[in-house]
């Protein structure tokens, strides 16, 4: 018996969403290599980078209505499975094809993360721990990142290089299937139907919780005709459009327009990421404490610290002329982009339990949509103007959008929809 299950379930939610990342950004670290191995052009380059989000992109809204009708127990844990599969396939990797269809798959797989994230969040969580629970899960993605990069350095300074990626896919793809054997195993979709939950804990969850119930699918029509939905999605698409931004670029960033080498370069992007980590764990906690007091108040000055920091952040870092001075700004921007990983708790506050899967869904497809547009777009300013400036001036004005659409449009209350 214990009182902490609930924990122990967003742990190995937060562990998933660790190796979530480190699957995701495997590919963009031995490219370099595998790009002479097996004659990659730059299109395909292209379409190996780019593949994954489009099997996302297509799979979140669906996948939110599997977790909504057949729960996150079952969802959450086979999808994971799934998408460890895919990846340890890889192992077996002969062609770009090869690798282009694999990664669409694998973004069909993990659209389940966020999506669950959001599900398990509202199920299990009272009122008073959700934006804890979702940024800590939210922050595997942060160490997702740096781990990805360490694990890859390692396995290649222990192993000949055409061995090292082909295990590194197998050991990360194993970490997933165990991980999502160990989540099916450990989570049921209700804390009430969970046998082994203290009675102590289950109250202190359901003194504090709404009663969710089993969901059916919410036509888009209905979710359309709503402000709030239109400001939570495309504020949290502009943030997404800068992280994955900043995700696709900062290493370049920091390499071509600040001067770094290459070793400085991968220290200071793991450095700005773990600040990231650390930010979002703080962010969690004290609009937990905000939101005790008032919800819509807690979520808009959680989003408008973490959206004016970075609108004024990546501002300040354009114009300083120091590298060392630019790359403490980031740290300190990152602490408080990473803010951001409330979104996995408020939809407990804009929609009833048995549609956060489905919202979830919908939040994932329109930051990954954004995440499609905004690294293009800022790879198109590079091609043009062989410099940087103009693309980190566009995430300026995005981060303005990411403040308007969360803060200004978006009231954090119910979203009243007419169900069929």
């Amino acid at each position: 018996m214990t009182n902490n299950l609930r924990w122990y379930i967003i742990f190995i939610v937060f562990c998933l969403i660790i190796v979530d990342y480190i699957d995701r950004g495997l590919i963009t670290v031995i490219l370099p290599v595998i790009k002479g191995e097996f004659h990659i052009n730059s299109f395909e380059e292209g379409i190996i980078g780019d593949g994954f989000t489009f099997g996302y992109l297509i799979m979140n809204p669906i996948v939110g209505y599997f977790l909504d009708k057949y729960g996150p127990k079952k969802t959450f844990s086979r999808f994971a499975v799934f998408w460890g599969l895919v990846q340890a396939i890889n192992v077996l990797a002969f062609s770009a094809f090869y690798f282009i269809v694999t990664r669409i798959l694998l973004g069909i797989t993990e659209a389940v993360g966020f999506p669950g994230v959001t599900k398990i969040v509202a199920n299990w969580l009272r009122k008073d721990e959700k934006a804890r629970g979702g940024t800590i899960s939210d922050s595997g993605v942060n160490l997702g990142i740096v781990f990805g990069s360490l694990f890859m350095l390692g396995m290649f300074s222990i192993f000949p290089t055409e061995l090292a990626w082909r295990l590194g896919f197998l050991i990360s793809g194993f970490l997933a299937i165990v991980l999502g054997l160990v989540l099916g195993h450990l989570l049921f979709d209700l804390p009430e139907e969970h046998p082994k939950i203290s009675k102590e804990e289950l109250n202190y969850i359901l003194s504090n919780r709404d009663n969710p119930s089993k969901g059916k699918r919410l036509p888009l029509g209905k979710w359309f005709k709503n402000k709030n939905y239109w400001g939570y999605m495309q504020g949290l698409g502009a943030q997404a459009g800068i992280f994955f931004g900043l995700f696709t670029w900062l290493p370049l960033y920091l390499y071509y327009a600040r001067h770094f080498s290459l070793s400085f370069t991968l220290t200071y992007t793991a450095l700005i990421w773990s600040f990231g980590f650390i930010g979002e764990i703080v962010g969690g906690f004290i609009v937990d404490k905000l939101v005790k007091l008032n919800p819509n108040l807690g979520f808009k000055v959680g989003f408008a610290v973490s959206s004016l920091a970075v609108t004024l952040g990546l501002a300040a870092a354009i114009f300083v002329s120091s590298p060392i001075e630019a790359v403490e700004i980031l740290m300190a921007t990152f602490f408080f982009l990473r803010w951001s990983g409330i979104q996995w708790a408020a939809p407990s506050y804009l929609v009833s339990p048995e549609l956060a899967g489905q919202f979830g869904g919908h939040i994932g497809f329109w930051e990954t949509l954004w995440g499609i547009i905004i690294p293009i777009l800022f790879g198109a300013t590079v091609e043009v103007t062989h410099a940087y400036f103009l693309g980190m001036e566009i995430l300026v004005g995005i981060g303005l959008i990411y403040f308007i659409g969360t803060v200004v449009v978006t009231n954090y209350k119910l979203i009243e929809v007419e169900r069929e």
